[in-house]
């Protein structure tokens, strides 16, 4: 029953990581000149795709890859308590409740964007 839990896992972690990288080459471009380099850009990305400027479907997309590391997380708990290892299965559940509040505050962030889309488009129209 262990493996089904790392497969599905696995399966989640490369979904994830390919979304996130394909939505990171995607808006590396549009980020101030100092948050270019590939050291800052990587701390600067959580922040920048979440903001306003960044077009919607780009934010969704991201905080779906959010959900997946989540996913990966916990069939990782999963499988480690599983195959009765529960320091690793412990470990992995407190990453996995750090990325489920991360992934809910995004989610947040996401829907407040939403919204101020939708106040403009509604005052546009009047």
């Amino acid at each position: 029953m262990a493996a089904v839990f790392f497969v599905i896992g696995a399966i989640a972690l490369i979904w994830s990581a390919a979304k996130y990288q394909i939505i990171y080459h995607s808006i590396v471009d549009s980020f101030p000149p100092q948050f270019r380099d590939d050291l800052s850009s990587r701390y600067a990305f959580p922040v920048l795709v979440l903001s306003p400027a960044t077009p919607l479907p780009l934010q969704a997309e991201y905080v779906k890859s959010m959900w997946g590391f989540c996913v990966f997380f916990l069939c990782m708990s999963l499988g480690s308590f599983a195959s009765r290892n529960a320091v690793f299965g412990s470990l992995f559940l407190l990453v996995f409740a750090g990325a489920v509040f991360k992934a809910i505050k995004s989610r947040k962030t996401l829907q407040e964007n939403c919204n101020r889309a939708d106040n403009r488009e509604d005052r546009e129209h009047v």
